[in-house]
């Protein structure tokens, strides 16, 4: 899978991280806005974080219901990236997937949030999905290390955010088929699918969604967790990313 020019999406699994410290940062002009982007000496490596991204905004932390993602997406298209891997922290709200679990979702439901699209006619009617061959890529190098639990499949629900679900809410997405649940990726992947650029997630299971675990849900322990998951989230990237090197 060499020779492939890769773009990475990061998001609260990589906000404290030095990863991509050491790549080019600039501005990419698009028509919904400037975007902050970091590319590697040779350029065929793309980080964007999302929740930094805004360059409007002095690329200073946004909320997921305030993330530009049709600039964001339109950033990485007009980069020409081949593929686009998006890491996710994500809230489980089933008992069967587990904190510290690595999802690989094959599937997102996203009808709570208003509509996103990239266009204004009969482009926006798209089938979505994630693209199959790119996630059982990495699934393979996943396996390959032996990291473990790794999840193939599975359903990303998307809420709006920015505050977390209440317990009946999490309850509700179990109900309808969730696995895991986030506030921004199923929006890039619907972008993407429009971009025709291939699109999957790496998620992160770094708390229980609110009211699904005995112990009560709380900002400082979901911190601890992401803080505690980083470095797995770190190695799965840097893997992931030598495999498209």
């Amino acid at each position: 899978m060499g020779n492939k020019k890769l773009g990475i999406i990061g998001g609260t699994s990589l906000l404290q991280s030095k990863f991509f410290a050491g790549m080019r940062k600039q501005e990419q002009d698009t028509e919904y806005g400037k975007v902050v982007v970091h590319v590697s000496e040779s350029g065929d490596l793309v980080f964007l974080q999302r929740h930094h991204a805004d360059a409007a905004a002095g690329a200073v932390y946004r909320p997921p219901h305030l993330i530009n993602h049709q600039a964001n997406m339109q950033a990485l298209k007009d980069l020409q990236v081949d593929a686009v891997i998006a890491v996710c922290c994500v809230g489980s709200v089933t008992p069967e997937v587990t904190i510290g679990m690595i999802v690989i979702p094959d599937d997102f439901f996203n009808l709570f949030g208003g509509p996103v699209s990239m266009f204004d006619d009969g482009r926006a009617h798209i089938v979505p999905g994630m693209d199959d061959s790119l996630r059982q890529i990495m699934l393979q190098v996943l396996r390959k290390n032996e990291f473990n639990p790794v999840r193939d499949g599975g359903v990303y629900m998307q809420t709006s955010g920015p505050r977390f679900e209440t317990p009946v809410e999490s309850r509700f997405l179990a109900l309808v088929g969730a696995h895991v649940v986030g506030m921004t990726a199923a929006s890039e992947a619907t972008l993407s699918k429009e971009l025709d650029i291939p699109y999957a997630m790496i998620c992160m299971v770094d708390n229980y969604a609110n009211g699904i675990a005995r112990e009560p849900l709380t900002r400082e322990k979901f911190q601890a967790n992401v803080a505690a998951n980083q470095k797995t989230v770190e190695r799965a990237v840097e893997l992931l990313i030598a495999e498209f090197q």
